[in-house]
């Protein structure tokens, strides 16, 4: 009897394939990466920068406790996924007034710093002795940029003398 050659083909098919054993591997392929968040950074302009308060006379605290209003920006840079940024500011209290910044170096008497924001206009003094809630303020974002209005000015604590004023004050941002 002749055997089909459909048939003889499917047998030496099977043949071979049951001959034949093939090892099957698997494995899980684990991928990790790293995504960060934005970041800010003051505005070049604004790094080691001078605010010059305008010239005043000793006469001028006369009939004021506070003159010499000079008014400013700082701002800062972000990336597009921040939101909020905290400025905190820091320097050394008066030791007459503490809730003012002192003269550090200068060579006027009885004068300390006031530093203010002004956001919507309005000043707000921040306070040199206060924590670090009290000399935070945060402003939203606007197309990458923080921008927060502020002033100082000169304000009387005791006799006052001539000479030259220097208070230094340092500013730090955080940001969300």
């Amino acid at each position: 009897m002749k055997t089909p050659l459909f048939v003889l083909s499917l047998l030496v098919a099977a043949a071979t394939i049951t001959g034949t054993a093939q090892a099957v591997q698997t494995t899980t392929l684990r991928f990790t990466g790293d995504i960060q968040g934005g970041t800010c950074h003051l505005d070049a302009s604004d790094l080691g920068r001078t605010i010059e308060l305008p010239p005043v006379k000793v006469s001028d605290f006369d009939s004021t406790t506070w003159t010499g209003l000079k008014t400013f920006n700082l701002t800062a840079n972000c990336d597009s996924d921040i939101r909020n940024v905290t400025f905190t500011f820091d320097g050394t209290p008066d030791s007459v007034a503490p809730e003012r910044f002192a003269n550090v170096g200068g060579t006027v008497r009885g004068i300390a710093t006031v530093i203010q924001s002004r956001i919507g206009g309005t000043g707000s003094n921040i306070p040199a002795n206060g924590n670090p809630t009290a000399r935070s303020r945060t402003i939203p974002t606007t197309a990458g940029r923080a921008v927060i209005p502020m002033a100082a000015h000169y304000i009387k604590v005791g006799t006052v003398t001539k000479g030259n004023l220097i208070t230094p004050a340092r500013v730090t941002i955080t940001y969300n």
